[in-house]
């Protein structure tokens, strides 16, 4: 199991949502992060695939500090930084496309993924 999750974390891309845009491997994962306000103080945080005008919640969690997972996605609550991670892992190109991230539905971050065929090229 450690060797698998070392496989995986080295197929990943890792993106700043300041960024906008983030490319991932098919079969790897990709990993960045939502920041939110602290002041706020969020019920929840949520994380949702756009379709047109709506978002479609993949996954929503009000747990700090804690990892909460379905199917293929991951989040992270990191309340004393005010951000959250969100992994997606085993990535397909059909998983391309623009997601959004945010506490509460006040706000939300915007994030393209690009799925590129292969494997994340040795440098």
């Amino acid at each position: 199991m450690k060797i698998l999750l070392i496989f995986i974390f080295c197929l990943m891309s890792v993106g700043d949502v300041a960024s906008r845009e983030v490319t991932g491997y098919s079969g790897g994962g990709i990993l960045f992060t939502c920041k939110y306000q602290k002041e706020s103080e969020p019920k929840s945080l949520y994380f949702c695939r756009s379709s047109g005008s709506d978002c479609d919640e993949l996954m929503k969690t009000e747990a700090e500090d804690k990892w909460r997972n379905r199917g293929g996605f991951s989040l992270f609550n990191n309340s004393t930084a005010a951000v959250f991670r969100v992994l997606i892992t085993e990535l397909t190109v059909e998983d391309a496309g623009r997601y959004q991230c945010g506490a509460d539905k006040d706000s939300s971050t915007s994030v393209d993924l690009n799925v590129q065929k292969g494997f994340l090229p040795l440098q």
